[in-house]
Formats: structure tokens, sequence, C-alpha cells
């Protein structure tokens, strides 16, 4: 057995606020929204464009598993995303996320199977985070053989770009599968648009501060 769970970038600063507000969201509506029936009313169909459950079904997840392991990835990669933009500029990429990975779901679908939870706004934030933070390390809470575990850091390029790569492989092989690999991959390509298109427009990054000469140089 292998389990792989980013923890994030040690370079990270300040607080995370929207980031956790929304996985308290999640986490509030799985509870009180668990059921089959209860997360059908929640849920995107492809064929309504219903904007208002295109909103609902990212917050509604199928199971606990399923939850869990889309928080892990949300706060790992969106709480270093949230630290260097301003709030507008987060929300904005989050809106943008939810449609641009429920309209493709609705261009790509060839039946009526309603989809639910937050995976492809999870990918649009790790588009931004590839395409900003390549070299960055990513700390890895790596769990193997039942009793062993550690933690490593792992280069956020090969850590992205593995993990879509098995999705593309999955999404290949895996025919009639029950995950969304078209929210996924749609909501990657859009992180990355958002990177080159509007990253310098929310930024609230500082640009480097100018080193000083050592010496004045003297005027004749």
């Amino acid at each position: 057995m292998l389990l792989i769970i980013p923890l994030g970038t040690r370079g990270s600063s300040g607080f995370p606020i929207v980031t956790i507000f929304l996985s308290l969201v999640c986490a509030i509506v799985y509870l009180f929204a668990h059921t089959e029936r209860d997360i059908l009313a929640l849920a995107y169909y492809p064929r309504t464009f219903d904007v208002l459950r295109m909103f609902t079904s990212v917050f509604a997840h199928a199971d606990i598993w399923h939850l869990l392991g889309n928080l892990f990835f949300f706060y790992s990669f969106a709480r270093s995303v949230e630290t260097h933009i301003s709030i507008v500029g987060y929300l904005f990429a989050f809106v943008l996320f939810v449609f641009a990975t429920n309209i493709a779901f609705s261009l790509t679908a060839t039946g009526d199977i309603p989809t639910v939870g937050l995976s492809g706004v999870v990918w649009g934030y790790m588009g931004i985070f590839l395409l900003r933070f390549p070299k960055e390390s990513i700390d890895c809470f790596v769990w193997y053989l039942i009793f062993f575990y550690r933690t490593i850091e792992v280069p956020a390029l090969l850590f992205i770009l593995a993990f879509l790569a098995f999705d593309v492989a999955a999404f290949r092989n895996l025919e009639g599968s029950a995950v969304n690999y078209v929210a996924h991959f749609s909501g990657f390509a859009t992180g990355a648009l958002f990177r080159i298109l509007f990253w310098k427009l929310f930024s609230t990054e500082k640009p480097p501060a100018k080193r000083k000469p050592l010496l004045a140089a003297r005027r004749s």
C-alpha cells in the first residue's frame, strides 16, 4: 500500500482564511447532506446548464473519502495561491473554475449522469501553483507497507505533472469511470490561463528590494 498526501510548501505565509472557510463549507454541507437523495439534489446535471447547481455541486461530495481527498489537495495548493493574491482575485479564480469545469463537463458529457465535488476547482489552483511556483518543493506525507511512513520533499513540477499524467492514463483506460476527469483537465487548463492572464492584476506580491551598492561612487 502506498499513500502520498501533499502537505503544502514551507514558504507559505499569511493566513488562508478563504481557503479554510470554503473547506469548512464543504465539510458542513457533507455533514447535513450525505445521503444519495441529498447529494443528487445538489448535483449538477450536464444538460441543464443550471448556474445555481454549478455552485452547489462543488460543495457536495459522494462520500467521506471523496471529501477528505479533495480538501487535502485543496488546502495544500489553494492556500499558497491565496496568500499571494487579493481576496477578489482568489474568489474570481474560484468562480472561473466553477463555470469552466461544469461547462466543459456539459459540452463533453454523452449522458445525463450528474457530477459533484471540488476536484475541478482543486485542479484549477494546482494549475496556478504549477506555473507560479514550478521550482518550489512540496512537503508530502508518504505511507507505505502499512507500518512505515515518512515526510519527503517533492518538486511541485514533478508532483503535479505526475498526477496529471496519472489522470490522463486513467481517463484513457477506464471506461465508465465515476471520476469526472473532464473537470480535472479543464480546471487545470483554466488555472494555467489565470496565471498567464490575470496573476499580475490580482497579485499582492511585492517586487524584490533593490540592493544598495556597498560603496557610493565619488563625484569628481
